[in-house]
């Protein structure tokens, strides 16, 4: 029995004399450096190659494992499955490929010939003892590669200044060009900053890529509104709402909120502007941005709800928060991001007290905001304001009819070249109320000039559905 076991431990020293892998000096001195013995098969050293060249170029070039599988348009699995080595691309993925990081095909199959030179080496027959590396310690190289792709990013900052600058561009033209014009190239903006986004950016200015981003979807957003698609106007918020809230930009949210209410209360739905402005109110109730919230989303839609006392509450909050945070009284641009000053509380109160009847409160507001209406050089402003004071005039007790239609073709003649919805909505309305004097010389000459000027190319761009023909009307 003895015998039989010293015979077969004899025996098991000469096998491991023969594949010549690891001797008992061998394992004790390399016990420390993290080296193990198994058995193994080819199979499993397959399973430990991987294309390190072909993952090292990817992240060289700005692109993380998922934005490099959507350039490519493959699933993230499969481009897993290349660096992995586990496959090798379709000759009509190659070229794709080779475009997207950018070297030449030649290049491109040495980096996939990585893995087959990994499984070139000596493959030990099954069950035979082999040696794996189970390092405890990183390569310093490796180290120092993971610093060079943190660097790495596909936009300096000079080219998210511009980015910076366009936003601000846009905001200072708007009222000049307005959305029909300035609606297609903000878009391209927005679609070229996406691009950023798939990319690598250091933290600092992913922050900052993150930030224009969701202020062109909010800008796109209020430009839709004003051209009548709300729908895309909604889903442009509901974009910047992500973003700003991945980045914790609470003002931005909040200015977010403001146009998913103005949206609503152009499409009519003034419940939902409300809550739409109760809603981003909640997150910053003492943010200088819910002043816009509170004066343009709740007054009016309470307001056009028929709620006097919500109204007087909304506009008093307002007027509260510009003098707790000391605003500027003057009439920002209405895209802008600044905060609401008093000429702009001014004339949305006087929004808000139209459907109301109050003529005293429109008319004080008005006379309020004229002077600024005038030094800002706002043809939009001009025409809401002397809307709402010939919707007003319509009607109190005794109703003015020749100023507020005199009013009311001012209005038309101040926005004939750049239109938006809310000067349309409202020039509506007072057609609307100068029905009971439908004999009247003057009501025909108003539903004259309205006709005339809703068949420009500038206002049915704003008025038809997208998707629909364009019929006058």
């Amino acid at each position: 029995m003895l015998q039989r076991g010293c015979t077969r431990f004899a025996d098991l020293r000469r096998y491991l004399a023969d594949t010549s892998t690891i001797t008992r000096s061998d394992a004790a001195a390399k016990r420390h450096t993290g080296v193990i013995v198994r058995f193994t098969t080819s199979a499993g050293m397959d399973m430990a190659r991987r294309r390190k060249g072909l993952a090292a170029r990817r992240a060289a070039m700005g692109y993380t494992q998922e934005g490099f599988a959507e350039a490519a348009g493959v699933e993230r699995s499969t481009a897993w499955r290349w660096e992995a080595g586990e496959v090798q691309p379709l000759p009509s993925q190659r070229r794709r490929i080779s475009e997207i990081l950018q070297v030449s095909l030649q290049d491109l199959d040495r980096l996939l010939e990585e893995s087959v030179s990994a499984r070139a080496t000596v493959q030990p027959s099954r069950d035979k003892l082999v040696q794996v590396s189970v390092p405890s310690w990183d390569d310093p190289d490796d180290v120092l590669f993971g610093v060079q792709a943190l660097r790495a990013s596909n936009i300096g900052v000079d080219g998210l200044e511009q980015f910076e600058q366009r936003v601000a561009q846009v905001i200072a033209e708007y009222e000049h060009s307005g959305p029909t014009v300035l609606g297609p190239p903000t878009a391209l903006l927005r679609r070229r900053a996406h691009q950023v986004l798939r990319g690598q950016q250091p933290l600092r200015l992913r922050y900052r890529i993150y930030r224009v981003t969701a202020q062109l979807a909010g800008l796109l957003g209020y430009m839709a509104v004003n051209t009548g698609r709300f729908r895309l106007a909604d889903a442009y918020c509901l974009e910047a709402l992500e973003l700003a809230e991945e980045i914790g930009d609470v003002d931005l949210q909040v200015w977010v909120y403001g146009t998913r209410s103005l949206g609503a209360y152009y499409a009519g739905d003034y419940e939902a502007a409300y809550l739409h402005a109760v809603r981003g109110r909640e997150l910053a109730p003492d943010s200088p941005q819910s002043i816009r919230l509170l004066a343009n989303g709740e007054a009016r839609a309470l307001g056009q709800l028929g709620d006097r006392e919500g109204t007087d509450a909304a506009l008093g909050g307002a007027l509260a928060l510009i003098e707790r945070h000391e605003v500027r009284p003057e009439l920002t641009p209405c895209i802008s991001f600044a905060p609401y000053g008093y000429a702009r509380v001014a004339a949305n109160a006087a929004t808000a007290y139209v459907p109301l009847g109050d003529t005293g409160r429109v008319l004080h507001y008005t006379g309020d905001v004229d002077p600024a209406v005038e030094q800002a050089d706002s043809d939009w402003s001009r025409a809401l304001v002397r809307l709402d004071i010939a919707n007003a005039l319509l009607r109190q007790p005794d109703p003015d009819l020749e100023q507020a239609v005199v009013l009311g073709r001012q209005s038309l003649e101040v926005c004939a070249e750049h239109p938006i919805r809310s000067v349309w909505q409202r020039a509506r309305e007072l057609q609307q109320l100068t029905v009971r004097w439908s004999g009247d010389p003057r009501v025909a000459e108003y539903a004259d000039a309205l006709r005339a000027w809703k068949v420009t190319p500038g206002v049915r761009a704003i008025t038809t559905e997208p998707g629909k023909s364009r019929r006058a009307g």
